[in-house]
């Protein structure tokens, strides 16, 4: 979402400066304090991640209503009291969660959040790091620069050639290659609904705290230190089995009434690779015209299912798999900037490539080489061709078991199986829709 925050960001301590309705930042009090029971305004900061300040002022204008209490035996001492709801502040629940349940970090606003997006600079090392991952994969070294560009600018590239066993590992591989931290909010408000942001199945913290540590936040003031933001290692996302119509929009939890941010988003800052892209085009222009052809100018459009349209800043590099931007749909074809095809295969290359699909001691030394030059002999020095080839003789190696022998006839049998292959995928390769 963001590089870092910039300098000149300051932490909000006072409603005002939250850029947030006030009424909605009352009714998030009130929904927490439902949730969690009486708490201090020092354990409410820390839950909402914000400064002391915020939480003592909105906790004055509830109790000023007769919303809230406070538990202290001393006068002096009441900022350190326990907040409890008083019988009308429990009558409020009701109202205060008919917009949302949500009460976790105190979302960010919408303009808070256009305000502080970063580009992507590309982090020292770069390009011996993405040359490291790819070259392991038997990708050659321009093919792995086009491909690091590609990261570095947050620019959409189609990857065509790709085996379809190996999508998943170069997927890996390049969530591998990516350096640095994105900083995003744990949830964002906009057009009067909740987003949630954080997605503990995408984003992984850079900094991790023992119980002690824990327990030592319990006690600090947040003055200086509770953040709406999370820092996280920068996202790799795949979506498995082509784009679904599904994918591009936030989900809308009916229950808890707020949103899941969609997979684009989720992706921001990083990376979103899209396996076996043919298998849905008419999602895949809906991708393209929601987020990937905005992203070029920073942005991506939300829509919520009351049909608001949001516009969020928005940057990440984005593979699709599988295809080559002739194949794509229209609106796909604009967004896609770079194409990389990795097909080819020939000599050492292909060698190393059949090597890691055929372990010994299954396949015995020297059978790697054979096969390569069979494959290449028969005008199949392709990634697809070799990875059917090596599939048929692994499982014809399950299959027959201590009896089974690398024969002539068995390679044979397997390039003629991965020849076949190879035409079958020519006769199905996806074609454009506009």
């Amino acid at each position: 979402m963001n590089e870092d925050l910039p300098r000149t960001w300051s932490q909000p301590t006072t409603v005002a400066e939250l850029h947030l309705p006030p009424t909605f930042v009352a009714d998030h009090c009130i929904r927490t304090l439902s949730y969690q029971g009486p708490m201090t305004p020092t354990e409410i900061a820390r839950h909402w991640h914000i400064h002391d300040a915020v939480v003592t002022e909105i906790i004055e204008v509830l109790k000023a209503t007769g919303l809230v209490q406070i538990d202290s035996r001393q006068a002096t001492l009441e900022r350190h009291g326990r907040v409890r709801l008083t019988d009308l502040g429990q009558a409020r629940v009701a109202a205060a969660r008919e917009r949302t349940w949500y009460a976790g970090p105190l979302p960010v606003s919408l303009a808070d959040l256009r305000g502080r997006a970063g580009d992507m600079p590309a982090p020292d090392g770069m390009r011996e790091v993405v040359r490291a991952e790819l070259g392991a994969l038997a990708i050659e070294a321009s093919a792995a620069d086009e491909i690091g560009q590609a990261l570095v600018a947050g620019a959409t590239l189609a990857i065509s050639g790709v085996a379809a066993d190996e999508q998943h590992e170069l997927a890996r591989a390049l969530g591998w290659a990516l350096i640095g931290e994105v900083t995003l909010p744990y949830a964002m408000f906009a057009a009067g609904a909740v987003v949630r942001m954080f997605d503990a199945r995408y984003h992984r913290p850079t900094t991790s705290r023992s119980s002690a540590g824990d327990a030592d936040d319990i006690l600090r003031s947040h003055s200086d230190g509770g953040r709406q933001w999370a820092t996280v290692a920068r996202p790799a996302v795949t979506l498995t089995g082509g784009v679904l119509p599904s994918d591009v929009l936030p989900a809308y939890d009916d229950e808890a009434k707020f949103y899941l941010a969609p997979v684009p988003l989720a992706a921001s800052g990083g990376l979103l690779c899209v396996a076996d892209c043919g298998v849905n085009l008419p999602a895949l222009a809906d991708l393209a015209r929601l987020w990937l052809i905005p992203g070029h100018d920073g942005a991506g459009i939300m829509l919520l299912r009351s049909g608001e349209r949001i516009e969020v800043p928005w940057r990440a590099a984005t593979v699709l798999f599988g295809v080559t931007p002739d194949m794509l749909p229209m609106a796909s074809r604009h967004a896609a900037t770079y194409g990389v095809d990795i097909a080819a295969l020939a000599g050492g290359a292909l060698a190393e490539f059949v090597a890691r699909r055929l372990p010994a001691p299954t396949f015995p030394d020297g059978t790697p080489a054979i096969v390569a030059g069979l494959l290449e002999r028969s005008g199949l020095g392709q990634r697809g061709a070799a990875a059917q080839t090596c599939r048929y003789l692994r499982d014809r190696a399950r299959y027959e078991g201590a009896e089974f022998a690398l024969t002539p006839e068995a390679l044979q049998q397997a390039v003629a199986f991965a020849g076949a292959a190879a035409v079958a995928s020519d006769d199905q390769r996806p074609r454009a829709v506009a």
